[in-house]
């Protein structure tokens, strides 16, 4: 979650700067700014960094993976990656560009990539990934075999 927040912040913040230059400018030299952006334009400029502060809370909780005895299972739903463990071959971390997911390879040959938990560069270093691989690979241990 403060990851979203450091980001949208430092959105807020490089927009507002953006914005004040001029003023500031304006205000030291006394010369008037030669370009002015319209004000239609003002409304793309600054409601994305809230909307996504907003979308970015509101969803957090609801991107991800469900595991349980039957087996994990993406969330939402909707995205239709599911791995029954008896179908689960193994469990392994699997680098994608600059991130490491947890990969479930099943038995027929397709490899299931689970959206949480991952390590990623700079702010998308999970500091517990390695304790929630490890319990990944437990409850696959413990309910494989039905």
């Amino acid at each position: 979650m403060w990851v979203g927040l450091l980001v949208s912040g430092a959105l807020a913040l490089t927009g507002l700067a953006a914005v004040l230059a001029p003023v500031v400018a304006h205000w030291l030299t006394g010369v008037e700014p030669r370009r002015v952006v319209p004000h239609e334009l003002w409304w793309l400029l600054v409601l994305p960094v809230p909307v996504g502060a907003v979308l970015g809370l509101l969803l957090r909780r609801r991107v991800g993976a469900d595991l349980d005895a039957a087996g994990a299972w993406a969330v939402p739903g909707a995205l239709g990656d599911s791995a029954p463990w008896h179908r689960v071959v193994e469990v392994r971390m699997e680098r994608r560009g600059r991130r490491t997911v947890v990969a479930l390879p099943l038995l027929d040959g397709s490899i299931v990539r689970l959206r949480a938990p991952y390590d990623g560069h700079l702010l998308g270093r999970d500091p517990d990934f390695e304790r929630k691989q490890f319990r990944i690979r437990l409850l696959w241990e413990t309910h494989r075999y039905g």
